[in-house]
């Protein structure tokens, strides 16, 4: 005997699954406030920002260690290939699932709008009078949103999980910016040692790269939130140095101890 379908909105609510987050994401609810161009914003951010932290920490850690330029440029690079095909391959796996999660729950909300009306317009009336809508005026709003199909699923959709549809992002999209970004942030710290051939000559220009880089890339992601451009600067530049530093720190441990 075939499994019966819930019945009560309790037992609908029930059946749907927990959002996937892609790493790079917005916060629950925060999406739908973003244009599709802003959707990928952190992507350049976070990418590029990964990229020069790791390839610089690396970089001088390997400085650190008293090697030359040639070893410490061939150390940065396969550090920038390795952690934008990690990092690339990671976003495109966790935004893709993303995706699947919208359209599997945008398409179980759909079934449920057409199996059980009552429940959802029911749920969607709680939702409204949630929100503090004046009483006389939250059936006809209900009333207005249940009677187009689509408009239904994207309410629900909006209320229930903080999605909408332009919320939603291209697995490949994102997969290409942050590996672009990644590669763009390495190459900062990095291209000065195809250049030097005194390792701390290539070290100093290599840090004034790195940093100036980050102290950008922190004040352009507050100016996106809406934050004071320099504080954000300089605690994106202050998190690097340390890094750097402790990386470094390692590297000269090592050396010592050759």
């Amino acid at each position: 005997m075939p499994k019966k379908e819930p019945r009560t909105l309790p037992e609908l609510q029930a059946t749907h699954k927990t959002v996937p987050r892609s790493r790079l994401n917005a916060p629950h609810g925060e999406a739908d406030e973003h244009s599709a161009v802003r959707n990928y914003v952190r992507d350049l951010i976070l990418g590029f920002n990964d990229g020069l932290v790791s390839v610089y920490a690396i970089t001088a850690g390997v400085a650190g260690a008293a090697l030359g330029t040639r070893e410490i440029a061939i150390a940065g690079t396969a550090a920038a290939v390795a952690g934008a095909l990690s990092m690339g391959l990671g976003e495109y796996l966790s935004t893709k699932s993303q995706s699947e999660y919208y359209a599997s729950e945008a398409q179980r909300e759909r079934e449920h709008i057409r199996k059980y009306p009552k429940l959802e317009k029911e749920e969607v009336h709680d939702m409204l009078a949630k929100k503090d809508y004046p009483a006389d005026l939250v059936p006809r709003i209900a009333d207005h949103v249940v009677a187009d199909e689509d408009r239904f699923v994207d309410f629900m959709m909006r209320e229930e999980f903080g999605v909408g549809e332009e919320s939603d992002r291209s697995p490949f999209v994102a997969m290409g910016l942050v590996m672009l970004a990644f590669v763009v942030g390495a190459l900062l710290p990095l291209v000065a040692y195809f250049f030097v051939t005194e390792r701390t000559t290539g070290l100093a220009v290599s840090t004034a790269f790195a940093l100036a880089g980050l102290f950008t890339a922190g004040s352009i992601k507050n100016v996106t939130a809406g934050l004071r451009w320099w504080r954000g600067g300089l605690e994106m530049l202050a998190l690097g140095a340390v890094a750097a530093l402790i990386t470094y720190g390692v590297g000269l441990l090592f050396h010592v101890q050759a």
